[in-house]
């Protein structure tokens, strides 16, 4: 499976199923009661025991309540997780690529509301009217046909695949989340702004905001500095340090490596209008669209739901790199980060996945249930798993093979006993 299907699945699947994985979600807010941080350790050394490893920072009003690492960063060599391990953050790089666009806005360099015919050529008369709105809020029916994140690929190709293939939809009417919508906005920011888009994003993103660890797959400066290998389904993916790119399967919609502080920073700059305006940070978080439910909605790069302490703004990123996961509870004016390197999806064919454990973000959605409940002791459950039912098939498939055996050694013997004359049994000459 392609690794740009695995964030495609992880995605949606995060999004479809979020209900699944704790207890039904309220939409009031209610008063949060404080756990000691050696509480919080505690709850996350056993999560850690369960699966997950990541760098982990939670702060409420302003006050850090943990900031830690829990479980390995890199298994073969036994390094251990720390706060300042850097770590690819997936789709997370969405949000970056959302805020880059309404920059340029800001600027009066583009709107929104322009169609892909103020910047591509020629294109189909049913993509020529797509808006970059409907880009931003995965509503503009484009296929995801791209490559997988580390397969060379230029941007020709991948724009070529993207608007060469059918649409999954009418523009504007339905929210399907897509990587190659952002895969065209990082296309767009480079047709604005002349420079390639890792550039303009380095430039006038990370470093204009002091991000002083977020950067792209490759880049020579994470060589003297703790970068986490990705797992999948338990398989080392070695360390995005060192991987290639990033090509256009992954560019404006993944790709990005970047620690627990950083984007704390990134946060804090956008809650404080320093990354851009109010007006525009107002449009980055807006409840732009419905998603696959009533009570989900999706911004620009950033999910709106409810949980029990109150609306979340929130987003996570899954891919060969892991799962991490950001969220922001409005009402408690809580931040939690959690930046994971293993994520499990495995599948009875391409399509259907019987376990999807997305470490990251199921922890943080356990969490916040637990925090509403003042009870640190449940513990996350996976995504989706059907192994409970496969388990049960298979045990009563099982009875029926052994009963089906049986009745049929039955019927054999009874026809020996009927058709066939035993043969008579003598003793040995010596007993005559």
């Amino acid at each position: 499976m392609h690794q740009s299907l695995y964030r495609v699945c992880v995605a949606m699947l995060t999004i479809l199923l979020i209900c699944s994985a704790v207890t039904p979600l309220s939409t009031s807010a209610q008063e949060l009661r404080l756990p000691s941080r050696s509480a919080l350790d505690a709850y996350f050394q056993r999560v850690s025991e369960n699966g997950f490893a990541g760098a982990v920072l939670i702060v409420k009003n302003q006050h850090v309540l943990l900031r830690a690492g829990y479980g390995q960063a890199n298994d073969s060599t036994g390094t251990a997780f720390t706060p300042e391990t850097v770590v690819d953050v997936g789709s997370l790089a969405k949000q970056f690529t959302a805020a880059a666009i309404l920059k340029l806005e800001e600027q009066g360099r583009l709107h929104v509301s322009d169609t892909l015919a103020a910047y591509f050529a020629r294109l189909p008369a049913d993509r020529a009217g797509i808006t970059l709105h409907q880009l931003l809020t995965h509503t503009a029916g484009l296929p995801n046909v791209t490559e997988d994140d580390l397969t060379p690929l230029s941007r020709e190709a991948a724009l070529g695949q993207i608007f060469g293939q059918p649409l999954t939809g009418v523009p504007g009417q339905a929210y399907h989340y897509c990587n190659a919508c952002y895969t065209v906005l990082a296309a767009i920011i480079e047709d604005v702004t002349g420079q390639p888009y890792p550039d303009y994003m380095r430039e006038k993103v990370f470093a204009a905001n002091r991000l002083r660890h977020t950067g792209f797959y490759g880049e020579a400066r994470w060589q003297n500095v703790a970068v986490a290998h990705g797992y999948w389904n338990g398989s080392d993916q070695g360390s995005p340090a060192v991987w290639a790119g990033p090509y256009w399967g992954v560019m404006g919609n993944g790709g990005v490596l970047s620690t627990v502080d950083d984007l704390r920073r990134w946060w804090e700059a956008l809650h404080n209008h320093r990354a851009l305006s109010a007006e525009q940070t107002e449009k980055l978080f807006a409840r732009h669209v419905p998603q696959d439910d009533t009570t989900l909605f999706y911004g620009y790069g950033w999910g709106i739901e409810p949980s029990p302490l109150g609306t979340v703004i929130t987003h996570n990123g899954g891919s060969i790199g892991g799962n991490s996961d950001l969220a922001y509870v409005i009402d408690q004016d809580l931040l939690i980060i959690l930046l994971g390197n293993r994520i499990v999806y495995r599948t009875l064919t391409e399509d259907l996945p019987f376990e999807v454990r997305l470490y990251a973000s199921d922890t943080r959605r356990q969490l916040l249930a637990n925090l509403a409940t003042n009870d640190l002791t449940p513990l996350p459950s996976p995504t989706f798993t059907l192994l409970p039912a496969i388990a049960l098939i298979s045990a009563v498939l099982g009875l029926i093979v052994l009963v089906l055996i049986r009745a049929s050694t039955k019927l054999s013997n009874g026809r020996a006993r009927e058709g066939f004359a035993l043969p008579e049994t003598h003793p040995p000459a010596s007993e005559r």
